[in-house]
């Protein structure tokens, strides 16, 4: 809520009232705020109520961690075990820093993993 005297924010309390906490105003009283709602009606801020009930969610466990794959390419890599060539990659920083990354390859086929330094 904003102070209806000089716009600063303020939090009103269980009752509807609020403090301003601007030490040249020091408003206190009722949150008297209405605006134009979506439809055009008004709205009286001071009867709004807010919630903190979770709602519940819809969600899917995925254990694939033992499979990370990476992004699929074609015609970039073969596969030295089955000589395909769609390979997943991707990069892993498994030195310090200042060293460059890993490229770590699977193969679509026969999830034949390798590195590429």
């Amino acid at each position: 809520m904003f102070c209806p005297s000089c716009g600063t924010l303020s939090f009103p309390n269980p009752k509807g009232e609020i403090a301003c906490t601007n030490y040249k105003c020091q408003y206190n009283g009722p949150a008297n705020v209405v605006i134009k709602g979506a439809d055009g009606k008004d709205v009286d801020l001071s009867q709004a109520k807010s919630s903190t009930a979770a709602k519940g969610r819809v969600f899917q466990v995925v254990k694939d961690s033992d499979e990370r794959h990476g992004v699929l390419t074609t015609e970039s890599y073969m596969c030295p075990k089955c000589d395909k060539m769609e390979v997943f990659a991707y990069l892993e920083q498994t030195r310090s820093s200042d060293e460059p990354e890993t490229r770590m390859l699977t193969c679509k086929n026969c999830k034949h993993g390798w590195r590429e330094y």
